[in-house]
């Protein structure tokens, strides 16, 4: 159970660090005697004590830890803390590094979806399909929503599938194609 307890304290210190001004003074002294009581880490010795003290400040506070030191030098060691000014360029470092990771997230998205327009493609009309009679709208399985350009083409539609085809014609501009009749009508993407 002290694990436990223990290693949540462990997980739940960084996102602490970092909002708090002040560096960390120590387990014994951040925790009042009842949460010291409650976790467990009143029942360490005070050897314990500073043991997890210095580590929990060099694993989420120090600027530089040498991973090949061994555990019994890390008692010795000073806990190497991060000023204020490097605490804030750190997170800013962290925030910049996040967006820039979902900017190029969402480029390579965007870029995916204008690709996918580019080449032809098969749906199907989602809901009651009766055919087109001037600005029809025609929603797909695919989440895509069509128009009819114009108003001067009108087709009834009396079959019972809605599977149609997806190009771009001579001239650069969509059409839609009804596998089963064959019946065609020039459209636009409106979302």
């Amino acid at each position: 159970m002290l694990r436990v307890i223990t290693v949540c304290l462990i997980c739940l210190l960084p996102m602490w660090a970092f909002t708090q001004s002040d560096l960390f003074k120590g387990l014994a002294k951040e925790m009042t005697s009842a949460e010291r009581e409650a976790s467990g880490v009143g029942a360490l010795s005070g050897e314990q004590q500073e043991f997890l003290d210095n580590w929990l400040r060099d694993r989420f506070l120090s600027t530089e830890l040498n991973t090949a030191t061994p555990v019994g030098d890390v008692q010795s060691m000073g806990a190497a803390t991060l000023s204020d000014v490097e605490q804030e360029k750190a997170i800013e470092a962290e925030v910049e590094r996040r967006v820039n990771e979902e900017l190029a997230a969402a480029e390579e998205l965007e870029a995916a979806k204008a690709q996918a327009l580019t080449e032809p493609f098969d749906a199907m009309i989602v809901g009651n399909f009766s055919g087109w009679s001037g600005k029809s709208i025609f929603a797909l399985d695919n989440g895509q929503v069509w128009r009819q350009r114009t108003g001067s083409s009108k087709y009834r539609h009396t079959r019972g599938d809605n599977k149609v085809h997806f190009k771009k014609n001579f001239i650069g501009l969509w059409t839609m194609t009804v596998l089963s009749t064959g019946r065609s009508v020039g459209v636009r993407r409106i979302d």
